[in-house]
């Protein structure tokens, strides 16, 4: 009898031990990927995501009847970190990227804006104005 209780606890203890891990690993929840959207005011701003996260640049650019004010197709400084999955340019000089965080790490997303002149011998400004946003993945 002294022998089957001392078991009994024995079993009972060593199914403690098994399921204490596996509780709290069921009690940590996954993350799920979150969804940050830039835009023009954001420029010069600096944000942290972590790994699985998608960002979405959507710069808006300016015409008028002579020129149009573009963005250049939005880059990350380092592929690794920051995976671009998407990019696009629109006549009205709009430019998109979807970016994927992919590495633990800081990269900086980057644009130009710049003059694209739409009649013949019209003069565009020479002046490019750069957008950047610095970006920090952690796991």
């Amino acid at each position: 009898m002294k022998t089957a209780r001392l078991m009994t606890a024995a079993l009972a203890a060593a199914l403690t031990l098994v399921a204490a891990p596996l509780a709290a690993s069921a009690a940590t929840p996954s993350v799920a990927p979150k969804h940050r959207e830039l835009s023009n005011k954001d420029n010069r701003s600096s944000l942290t995501v972590h790994k699985g996260d998608e960002i979405t640049v959507r710069l808006s650019g300016e015409k008028n009847n002579n020129s149009t004010w573009g963005w250049s197709v939005p880059t990350a400084a380092n592929g690794t970190v920051l995976h671009r999955d998407t990019a696009r340019t629109a006549p009205n000089g709009d430019a998109t990227g979807v970016f994927h965080a992919r590495a633990d790490g800081t990269t900086t997303l980057d644009s130009q804006f710049r003059c694209i002149s739409r009649t013949d011998g019209e003069a565009c400004s020479h002046v490019v104005i750069s957008w950047q946003v610095t970006v920090t993945v952690r796991r």
